[in-house]
């Protein structure tokens, strides 16, 4: 039974919470969490599930005194310092944020070092970067060959996110105007997007020199409207959708765009999603033979819940692979194929 730590609540992680109720190889033994509401809390009823005992703590030291083999971190930010603390405390650590390919990264050698010095391992994963942008093309591949070119596309529809501040985060409510931000999000995303870039070219066999933002589209509002999960109002005349394209080059040669479109609202115009049966993920490649692949949720399946849940079940099935994989920052590429790690079920 592997112990595990969950750090912080929030959709990603409450979910988290509620599925190790009962997991046959999992075992929560801490949960950290950022206010004060949170704290002192069963975490299970905290996140609506039945009480499990393990109350919620705003210390990292109560945490790593828990002794988790593993911890997962879904906080609002790639938070390097408290994840070499983690690594160094010998504890593996699985994140959704940040650190999605380090090789060629400049936290590389911090998370790598700290790991190592705790025999530790580190990885992390999701669905953008990860699921949509390196494992499912990856997986692809192996269906095809003589490859020329890889196109990736995410369509995120965040009306059911109950994290205001991480909405913003990806632009959606901003002003169009307010340059300085909208170039710090424009910067985030091809930091996040060249990792998965990195992460093909290494998979294929060559190296990706540059990763550049080549394409950035807004949709504005054209009235106020309340999220129904957060409350954040998009006002009219800020963002509503923001669609971003991060191209992958060896050399002068492009082999991969992954394009992240992120929407607040529906029916935004031609070319933006207009409703939820339009499939959230694709993946293109032009090779021998040619391979269109879709992802999607079966009809009815709430978009947000199920982004949530997509998210949790991998941290969790990632987790099993984590704690036998060898100390360092590790990727996909370094441990075998993900699968459930919690059986077949009636």
């Amino acid at each position: 039974m592997i112990r595990l730590a969950q750090l912080y609540t929030g959709g990603v992680g409450a979910e988290i919470v509620r599925r190790l109720d009962g997991h046959p190889r999992l075992r929560l033994v801490a949960v950290l969490v950022h206010s004060d509401s949170k704290a002192g809390r069963d975490s299970g009823e905290l996140t609506g599930a039945r009480p499990n005992g393990i109350v919620t703590t705003q210390s990292v030291d109560e945490v790593i005194a828990a002794r988790p083999d593993a911890a997962i971190y879904s906080g609002p930010h790639w938070d390097v310092p408290l994840i070499a603390r983690l690594l160094r405390a010998g504890i593996n650590v699985y994140t959704g944020m940040g650190g999605y390919y380090l090789p060629g990264q400049p936290e590389f050698e911090e998370v790598d070092s700290a790991a190592r010095h705790g025999g530790a391992s580190f990885t992390a994963g999701g669905n953008i970067p990860g699921l949509i942008s390196d494992v499912f093309p990856l997986f692809v591949t192996g269906y095809t060959g003589r490859i020329s070119y890889i196109r990736c596309w995410q369509r995120n529809h965040v009306s059911a996110n109950p994290s205001a501040v991480q909405i913003q985060s990806i632009g959606l409510g901003v002003p169009v105007a307010d340059s300085e931000r909208q170039a710090m999000i424009d910067d985030a995303w091809v930091w996040a997007l060249r990792q998965s870039a990195n992460m093909i070219a290494r998979a294929l066999g060559f190296d990706c020199t540059s990763a550049t933002l080549t394409g950035k589209d807004f949709a504005i509002a054209d009235q106020d409207v309340t999220l129904e999960g957060s409350g954040l109002v998009i006002k009219k005349g800020t963002v509503a959708g923001a669609r971003w394209s991060v191209t992958g080059y060896t050399g002068p040669r492009p082999f991969v765009t992954i394009t992240n479109e992120q929407t607040a609202v529906l029916r935004l115009g031609a070319g933006w999603r207009q409703d939820h049966a339009q499939p959230p993920y694709t993946v293109e490649i032009d090779g021998d033979p040619p391979i269109t692949a879709t992802m999607g949720w079966p009809e009815g399946t709430p978009p947000g819940t199920a982004n949530y849940h997509l998210n949790a079940a991998r941290a969790l099935n990632t987790v099993t692979r984590l704690v036998a994989a060898r100390p360092g920052a590790v990727s996909v590429l370094d441990f075998p194929m993900v699968t459930a790690s919690d059986g077949l079920t009636d």
